[in-house]
C-alpha cells in the first residue's frame, strides 16, 4: 500500500512537471529523409516514441512469441536481489557465531524475504534477538518463520522451546515440547530437550520415562545418557526416604514391598552402578529385609566387585554371622588387596565376637586406604576393648591423614612449654 502511494505521488509530480515544460516550452522537432520531412514539437514526438514502444512491444508478443528487453531486466534484477540476500546472510549468520547479536538481527532480517529459504534467515535472526535481550522481536521474528514457510513448524516449535529454556520458562517450555513429543515421538532433539527440561523441573519420573527412547534414538552420548540414568535412578531412591503426605512413617514389611516395586520397576541397566545398587541395598538394610540385601549384594559381587559395595556386606544382620564371615572369607582369596573386604570382615567377625580377628582386620583396611570412617569405626572398637591408648592413636592417624589434604597456609608458632 505504501509503494502505491508512493508511486502515484511520483506520477503525479512529473506529470506537474511535464504540464509546466510544456507551457513554458513546447520545444520543436525535424525529422528529414530524401525530400519529406515532418516538423513536430518535441512532447508531441516523446509521446509517440511511447506508443510505438509499446506497439512493438505487443506486436513482438503476439506475433513472434518473445519479448523486449524488459523481461531480462526484471530478471536480472530479481538475481541480483538474491545475490544480495545470500550475502546479507552470509554476513548474518557469521555475525551470529561471533556475538553481534544485533548486526546479526538485522542483517538476516533484512534479507529473510529475496532469499531462498527465509525460515533459516528468520530463526536464527530470532536467535539473534533472544541473545540480545528482545524477546518480543524474538517472537515476532518466529513468527515470521512459521508465515513464510509453514512446513517449518517442527524447526520454528523447537526453537521456541529453546528460547523458553534459555529465559527459564521451564513450565511452558515444557508444555511445547509435550505436545511436539506426540507429533514426533522419535524425535531426537525433541526427547533431549524434554529431558533436560523434566531434569531442571525435579520432574525425575518424567526423565524415567524418557530413558528407554533416548537409549533407543540414541539422543545423547553414551556417557551423558549414563550420567542422566544413574541421576535420576538415585534420586527416585532418594525419594523413598522422603515420608508420605500425611506424615506417617509406613511399616517395615509395606515399606520393603515398595522398595522391591520401585527397584523392579527400573531398568535393568540399574545394577551396573554401583551407588543406584548401594542406594537400594542401605534402604533395604534401613528396612531390615536382610535376606534380600544379602541376596543382592552376593549376586552383584559375585558377578562384578564394588569396593562401593562390599563394605555393605559388613552390615547384615543374620541369625548365623558366621556364614556371611565365611561368605567374605571366600572372596579374600581372589581380592586381597580390597580395603573394603577387609572392612566388611572386620565388621562380620565383630558380629562374631571374634575381636582379636576384627582389630587385625581394621588395621589391614587402615594399611591400604587409610580412611577417616574406617579409623573412626576402629577406634570406638578399641575404646570397647579398653585401649583407650591405642585408639587415641587410631583417630589421629586418621586426623593426620585428613590434614596432608589440606591447603598450605601460614600457622601460629606452637606455644612454648612451662618448664
Amino acid at each position: 500500500m505504501k509503494r502505491l502511494f508512493v508511486l502515484l505521488l511520483l506520477v503525479l509530480v512529473a506529470g506537474a512537471w511535464a504540464g509546466q515544460m510544456m507551457v513554458t516550452d513546447s520545444g520543436y522537432v525535424l525529422l528529414a529523409y530524401n525530400n519529406t520531412t515532418v516538423e513536430t514539437t518535441l512532447w508531441v514526438f516523446l509521446v509517440g516514441v511511447f506508443i510505438a514502444f509499446i506497439l512493438l512491444h505487443l506486436i513482438f508478443n503476439l506475433i513472434f512469441n518473445t519479448r523486449l528487453p524488459t523481461g531480462r531486466f526484471r530478471h536480472w534484477r530479481a538475481i541480483k536481489k538474491q545475490q544480495s540476500a545470500r550475502r546479507n546472510t552470509l554476513k548474518g549468520l557469521l555475525a551470529l557465531s561471533e556475538g553481534e547479536w544485533s548486526k546479526a538481527q538485522k542483517s538476516l532480517t533484512r534479507s529473510a524475504e529475496n532469499f531462498d529459504l527465509p525460515a533459516i534467515n528468520y530463526l536464527a535472526a530470532a536467535r539473534a534477538a533472544h541473545e540480545n535481550g528482545d524477546q518480543a522481536g524474538a517472537d515476532e521474528l518466529l513468527k515470521k518463520a512459521l508465515k513464510s514457510t509453514p512446513e517449518a513448524s517442527l524447526a520454528v516449535s523447537i526453537t521456541q522451546a529453546q528460547i523458553q529454556v534459555s529465559r527459564g520458562q521451564l513450565e511452558a517450555a515444557l508444555a511445547n515440547l509435550l505436545k511436539l513429543r506426540r507429533k514426533q515421538p522419535h524425535n531426537k532433539q525433541i526427547l533431549s530437550l524434554l529431558a533436560d527440561v523434566s531434569a531442571r523441573l525435579h520432574d525425575w519420573q518424567g526423565v524415567a520415562d524418557i530413558l528407554p527412547d533416548l537409549r533407543r534414538s540414541k539422543a545423547l552420548p553414551q556417557e551423558n545418557l549414563n550420567r542422566l540414568e544413574r541421576e535420576t535412578l538415585l534420586h527416585l531412591l532418594h525419594k523413598q526416604k522422603t515420608p508420605t503426605a500425611g506424615g506417617s512413617t509406613p511399616e517395615p514389611e509395606q515399606r520393603v514391598r515398595h522398595l522391591q516395586s520401585v527397584w523392579v520397576s527400573m531398568p535393568e541397566t540399574a545394577s551396573s552402578y554401583d551407588d543406584v545398587v548401594a542406594e537400594y541395598a542401605e534402604q533395604l538394610i534401613t528396612a531390615g529385609d536382610y535376606k534380600a540385601v544379602e541376596t543382592l549384594l552376593r549376586q552383584r559381587l559375585e558377578t562384578r566387585w564394588s569396593e562401593t559395595l562390599i563394605p555393605l556386606y559388613g552390615l547384615i544382620d543374620s541369625t548365623k554371622p558366621r556364614k556371611l564371615y565365611q561368605q567374605a572369607q571366600k572372596w579374600l582369596s581372589v581380592h586381597e588387596q580390597s580395603p573394603g573386604l577387609y572392612i566388611a570382615l572386620a565388621r562380620l567377625a565383630a558380629k562374631c565376637q571374634l575381636w582379636s580377628e576384627a582389630v587385625g582386620f581394621y588395621e589391614q583396611s587402615l594399611s591400604i586406604d587409610p580412611d577417616l570412617d574406617t579409623c573412626a569405626e576402629f577406634a570406638r572398637l578399641l575404646q570397647q576393648l579398653e585401649q583407650p591408648e591405642k585408639a587415641m592413636q587410631v583417630m589421629n592417624q586418621g586426623i593426620s591423614n585428613l590434614t596432608a589434604k589440606l591447603p598450605d597456609l601460614p600457622l601460629p608458632k606452637p606455644a612454648l612449654k612451662a618448664d
